[in-house]
């Protein structure tokens, strides 16, 4: 088994740090955490760049031993995306290696399928901060190269299947 990487330390220790500050506040250091922890690629193991030719891939990075937040790597292979999808708890984000299209949507009026209504590009250093229940997103990997993002959840780990996406249909 392999070490954990120090940059991976120090991005929980002030992951953990910022969970005890008020919301904002807390936005803030999450987010300023992931902009250092993606500002050099070149730390994440191996083992946790690896693709999965058939979905993208979920790496747990770490679980916070209390149960505040959990840390993953997402590996997209190249025309791999997400469903439409938001969050029951706090989610960040930031983009490790390549480059991710996210798609945004909102809550259509009569009840069906969200409507899309915007698109981003997130290349490398690309961070962004949700609060629970408010965006609501399908993330791609429309580029010619795998890409890697790091997702910050307010969950513990063993509820990270289960306790983080909340799925919308599609039309």
């Amino acid at each position: 088994m392999s070490t954990v990487p120090p940059q991976l330390q120090h991005l929980a220790f002030r992951i953990g740090n910022a969970t005890g500050l008020a919301p904002d506040a807390m936005a803030n250091e999450v987010t300023a955490a992931l902009r250092d922890a993606t500002a050099g690629p070149g730390w994440l193991p191996v083992e946790r760049r690896r693709a999965d030719h058939q979905r993208y891939a979920r790496h747990l990075l770490y679980g916070d031993p209390t149960g505040r937040f959990s840390i993953l790597s997402l590996v997209w292979d190249r025309g791999q995306e997400s469903p439409i999808h938001g969050h029951h708890t706090w989610c960040a984000v930031g983009v490790y290696d390549g480059e991710l299209t996210e798609v945004l949507f909102c809550e259509d009026a009569a009840g069906r399928a969200p409507v899309e209504v915007g698109t981003e590009r997130r290349v490398a250093g690309s961070l962004s901060f949700d609060p629970p229940l408010v965006s609501i997103h399908r993330i791609a990997n429309r580029s010619g190269a795998v890409a890697i993002s790091l997702h910050v959840y307010g969950v513990a780990a063993d509820r990270v299947s289960s306790g983080v996406n909340l799925l919308y249909p599609t039309a």
